[in-house]
């Protein structure tokens, strides 16, 4: 049997890839024996090259190990590099684009995986080994992995903890059996991004022989968003039922109060009235107007919020509410500071944002029991968006609680009536954005409100906000 052919690739390119990988299954095929990518590479150039066999020095070549033939992949060339020893036979780039229509990798093949690079949803190859052969542009950004760094790995890289081994025995049992449950279908499963974090998608399997190999493609495409719509959904029908038998409720035990409260006012400016009967009354005065506030929550919580939209300086507005409290005797040993990038202009309704902030600012005083700290900080995070967070130094909240608080009627207050932060979260998602809370590692929680943020402000126009404001009690 004669000696296969050893070559070396100048360059690297998609053509270099498919005679690779097309040569890699033929026993009796040419040899690669290095691949040469010299400094400042043009950007078609990949780096997927198997990392064994990349030279950054073509006098690495020379010797005992020199090769038969060199395939010039570079972009342009038209020059035997000089460093090429003489005897290795040079076929120039012009002649290397010949080689498409005979590798795996046709200019059709070509074609196709270039549509399959920018598709939309991630596209993920692997061979009978569980190894993997492609992973596009969404995959990369699906997972947080880059291409070099999973080609010729394992598939369990992307696989959850307890489906790893599963997966694995399911592509052998596939392999010798050619029958498989999944194949040409869609389902629901969960993967793994690449810090770990586990999220649902929906994929659809399907098999290929090339070569006698089987290559075996799965489509996937990121439910977590879909998820949350229906979570939200779901949630929104739940919350529409709790709000029709709230609506109920305050209307038939309003008046009832109303006429309770009433009586016991009156009777309370009586002058001869004994003191036990006081005091009674007293409770019965107190106890209704606890329950008249309440009341009142849940008719703000039940009705439709129409929003009165107005264009307003963030900082300024921030300011005037931290005012509020730093000029509250009650806030006294709370010491409040704010913290805010540039000038930011919003379209919201003034008044339901200040509802909204002022409600996350009380929870963080009363989480320090009214010492501490809290800083409200602002921030432009995207061209569309921006962030207002409200910090405390209070004790902080697990992540079981951060959103389980915002379900009507659970509260961690004595006395509180839950519906606080549902209301927040309506108001905050009626305006297009979101809002979350998160406990704070050093200690401390902090709320988070995310806005879209309006950019129509005139060149000349300024903000009082316009530098980094700091102010404290």
């Amino acid at each position: 049997m004669s000696k296969p052919l050893r070559v070396i690739f100048l360059g690297w390119n998609q053509v270099a890839q498919c005679l690779m990988e097309a040569w890699s299954r033929d026993p009796a095929g040419p040899r690669l024996v290095g691949v040469f990518l010299q400094k400042g590479d043009s950007p078609h150039m990949s780096q997927s090259a198997p990392s064994e066999l990349l030279l950054k020095d073509l006098t690495l070549i020379k010797g005992p190990g020199l090769p038969d033939v060199a395939l010039d992949f570079r972009e342009g060339a038209s020059s035997r590099p000089k460093d090429l020893p003489r005897k290795v036979l040079w076929l120039p780039a012009e002649v290397t684009c010949l080689l498409e229509k005979f590798c795996v990798g046709s200019e059709e093949g070509i074609r196709y995986k270039s549509v399959v690079e920018t598709a939309r949803d991630a596209v993920v190859t692997i061979d009978e080994s569980h190894r993997i052969l492609f992973f596009n542009k969404a995959a990369e950004a699906m997972f947080g992995y880059s291409k070099e760094e999973v080609l010729g790995k394992d598939l369990s890289i992307i696989i959850p903890p307890p489906h790893k081994e599963v997966h694995r025995d399911y592509v052998r049992r596939y392999v010798e059996t050619r029958r498989g449950r999944f194949i040409d279908h869609t389902v629901d499963l969960s993967a793994q991004r690449r810090f770990g974090e586990e999220f649902p998608i929906s994929i659809s399997f399907s098999v290929a022989e090339v070569g006698g190999h089987l290559l075996m493609t799965a489509m996937m495409r990121d439910m977590s968003q879909i998820k949350e719509m229906e979570r939200r959904l779901i949630q929104n029908e739940r919350l529409a039922s709790i709000g029709q038998a709230l609506s109920f409720v305050t209307h038939e035990v309003k008046n009832p109060l109303v006429v309770i409260g009433g009586f016991a006012r009156s009777l309370l400016r009586q002058a001869n009235l004994p003191e036990e009967g006081r005091e009674k009354l007293e409770i019965i005065r107190s106890e209704v107007q606890r329950l008249e506030g309440l009341l009142q929550e849940i008719q703000d919580f039940s009705k439709p919020l129409r929003l009165q939209k107005e264009r307003i300086a963030l900082v300024p507005f921030l300011e005037e509410i931290l005012s509020m409290f730093r000029d509250s005797e009650d806030c006294s040993d709370t010491e409040f500071s704010l913290e805010a990038e540039g000038q930011l202009w919003l379209s919201v309704d003034k008044d339901r944002l200040r509802q909204v902030l002022i409600n996350l600012i009380k929870n963080s005083i009363e989480a320090m029991g009214g010492n501490g700290k809290v800083v409200v900080r602002a921030r432009k995070v995207s061209p569309e968006e921006v962030e207002i967070a409200v910090e405390d130094t209070g004790e902080g909240i697990s992540p079981e609680r951060s959103e389980e608080l915002f379900q009507p009627f659970v509260t961690t207050k004595p006395g509180g009536t839950g519906l606080g932060l549902p209301l927040c979260r309506r108001i905050v998602r009626d305006h297009g954005g979101e809002i979350r809370l998160h406990g704070i590692p050093k200690g401390g929680a902090r709320a988070v409100i995310n806005l879209p943020l309006k950019e129509t402000q005139s060149s000349g126009e300024q903000s009082p906000g316009e530098n980094l404001q700091r102010g404290k009690h």
